[in-house]
């Protein structure tokens, strides 16, 4: 805990010195508009049935600024504009010789759990249907950029193999997307949110990482809510492959005598690049579902397993590119006998 208040003196003695030394900077905006078009059908034991059919169109822009101190160090500004013209998703960071130091509104996510994905589109279980709705999507853990938090990154060069290491810390588990510069703090159950992620890249076809979430909140009566992953990358040439696993304990918040204690999943991914335009792949995630039962003299546990198969292509023409991915669910929502599946198209111009 001494460390992290250190962390945090140094942020906020930094963000002050930004505000007196601070050069006039670069300004740009980027940005993106994505359409969908989305069929999705569901098989389970009562039968097979049509979901439906849906159109989409989300966008967002991004506006960025940079700088350099008068002693040379540099910092940088981001800040996106979603489709209701809402600003969320900022963070102001600070290069220095003694690492990066920054403040992340609702952003900063230093998880790996999607470190492994080859995908041409995007992870099959966070693009389109995820899997049923709340606790029955397939879980793998909650990120920091859920919270508005700080973050210290220990400088290039002091780790082997290209190593890095992360560390960010929520001081209460607030998230207001688009708090402003005199916001105050909110009332929480949580008392603190850490997150810090490690990873190696000890060649330019090699890439292992792992990190570590840990939320501590009122209420809990056996166990906090805490997610840990490690992944491994490998890419030669036009083949990329990824393998990941990922621990996720939830947080228990009552005695009950049936409860989730948490899930377990494991993945694997393969991509290959056609041509430098055309990329397909094949991504399988499966979770197994831990529900514990104390409800007998000798506590029961039993396990629910859902399975996710993703075969994804995608063609690119300058700013623009056509996805089609189509995606098999096994025991949906962690039930057996319940499938699903989705195709979904999606066209993306980037501007």
């Amino acid at each position: 805990m001494k460390k992290l208040t250190k962390i945090t003196l140094a942020i906020l003695t930094s963000f002050a010195m930004i505000s007196t030394a601070v050069s006039a900077g670069e300004f740009t905006v980027t940005g993106g508009v994505k359409g969908t078009y989305s069929i999705k059908s569901g098989d389970s034991a009562s039968g097979a049935q049509n979901v439906g059919k849906g159109l989409g169109l989300t966008n967002e822009f991004s506006l960025g600024a940079s700088g350099e101190l008068d002693n040379g160090m540099t910092w940088n500004y981001a800040q996106d504009i979603d489709n209701a013209t809402v600003q969320d998703d900022a963070k102001l960071t600070m290069s220095t010789d003694y690492g990066t130091i920054g403040l992340f509104i609702s952003e900063g996510s230093l998880s790996q759990k999607y470190k492994f994905d080859a995908s041409a589109y995007g992870v099959g279980s966070d693009t389109g249907y995820g899997g049923g709705t709340t606790d029955n999507t397939m879980q793998y853990g909650t990120n920091l950029s859920s919270y508005n938090n700080l973050q210290y990154h220990l400088p290039s060069g002091l780790l082997p193999s290209n190593g890095t290491f992360k560390i960010g810390y929520s001081p209460n588990g607030t998230a207001v997307a688009n708090a402003s510069g005199n916001a105050g703090g909110a009332a929480s159950t949580i008392s603190k949110v850490t997150e810090m992620a490690v990873t190696f890249a000890p060649t330019d076809a090699i890439y292992v990482g792992t990190s570590y979430f840990k939320r501590d909140e009122t209420g809990t009566t056996g166990q906090g809510q805490e997610s840990g992953s490690i992944v491994t990358k490998f890419t030669q040439g036009p083949f990329s492959i990824g393998l990941g696993h990922t621990r996720v304990a939830s947080a228990i918040m009552d005695k009950r005598l049936e409860y989730i204690q948490g899930y377990n999943n494991g993945a694997a991914s393969i991509g290959y690049a056609v041509n430098d335009d055309l990329s397909v792949s094949y991504t399988r995630e499966n979770s197994i579902k831990q529900i514990r039962n104390k409800s007998n003299i000798n506590p029961v546990s039993s396990n629910e397993k859902m399975e996710m198969d993703t075969i994804q292509a995608a063609y690119t023409m300058g700013g623009m590119t056509i996805s089609v991915s189509n995606k098999s669910v096994n025991n949906d929502s962690y039930e057996k006998n319940k499938d699903t599946k989705e195709t979904l198209l999606a066209f993306a111009m980037a501007f």
